[in-house]
């Protein structure tokens, strides 16, 4: 049999096209990347993460797959594929492993389609499970820290073990962080920079509690720890403004999160924050032009 694969969206590897190609190579399979003019296949296996990235116009209908957030939420990869190891082969330039351990959430985020995805929290896999013997994992846990501590220390010791970084690429919930987490984070090996949201109003307390762990702890956070605020959704511009100037003042990283990419004030404020050479030359005010 010959499938073709095509990742619609994403400029990171597609984690689920990834173990369909394990799992089919692994039945003597033919893998290739779809090519609409020299594609001759039996089967194309289409991925999308984004529900706003255009279709591609050339997959043919009659003998296409379809999978992904971007396409359909309650459309999932059987168990035995789930379990299946990646093979990053087809992206030669991805150096790293990347996975959940944990699925779902504990939380039901009005923005957020995690809950409806992948339901409540549960663990899913441990470390071995994930690693194939790269030197950092990508961990795509939604809410790691809601999970089991032990299982967020055994993921810690054994990446240890291996020598390899963890990168908590979804960030860590301000308001679970205890002084145990950030210990048990901190011993690991781990890429540089963790990041924590300021989503709503009601968590600055958290967020500054979390930022005060961090400094406890002994981190750099200025250069160490990047606090997402997010903007556009439930909170006023001076409210956004107040967000990202406590952060600051906290000696924190804010980095602006825009709900509507295409509002001119949304992109604007991200564009002002998160080009840090603007964000320490000029205040608000002055990016914007108003005078004095």
């Amino acid at each position: 049999m010959r499938i073709a694969i095509a990742q619609v969206d994403g400029k990171w590897p597609n984690l689920a096209l990834a173990k369909l190609i394990a799992f089919h190579r692994s039945r003597g399979t033919h893998i290739e990347w779809f090519d609409p003019l020299f594609s001759d296949v039996q089967l194309v296996l289409a991925s999308k993460v984004f529900t706003d990235t255009p279709e591609n116009l050339y997959l043919p209908t009659w003998k296409t797959q379809r999978g992904g957030s971007g396409y359909e939420l309650n459309v999932v990869l059987p168990e035995v594929i789930e379990k299946t190891k990646p093979d990053w082969s087809m992206w030669p330039a991805w150096k790293k492993d990347m996975g959940y351990s944990t699925r779902g959430c504990i939380r039901s985020c009005p923005f957020c389609n995690v809950r409806q995805k992948d339901g409540p929290l549960h663990v899913t896999a441990e470390f071995g499970e994930l690693w194939t013997g790269r030197r950092e994992l990508v961990l795509l846990d939604a809410n790691i820290v809601a999970g089991p501590i032990d299982h967020l220390r055994r993921l810690c010791c054994d990446a240890t073990k291996a020598r390899v970084k963890l990168d908590y690429s979804q960030g860590l919930d301000a308001r679970l962080l205890t002084d145990e987490h950030v210990a048990i984070i901190l011993a690991a090996p781990r890429v540089r920079r963790i990041h924590i949201a300021f989503d709503n109003m009601e968590d600055e307390q958290a967020v500054r509690s979390a930022i005060a762990l961090f400094k406890s702890a002994g981190m750099t956070t200025r250069s160490d720890l990047t606090v997402l605020i997010l903007i556009g959704y439930n909170t006023t511009e001076e409210e956004d403004l107040y967000r990202v100037e406590l952060v600051r003042a906290l000696d924190a990283n804010p980095f602006v999160m825009p709900f509507n990419r295409s509002d001119r004030y949304q992109s604007r404020l991200a564009r002002w924050v998160n080009r840090k050479a603007l964000f320490h030359a000029t205040t608000w005010r002055e990016f914007q032009g108003v005078r004095s």
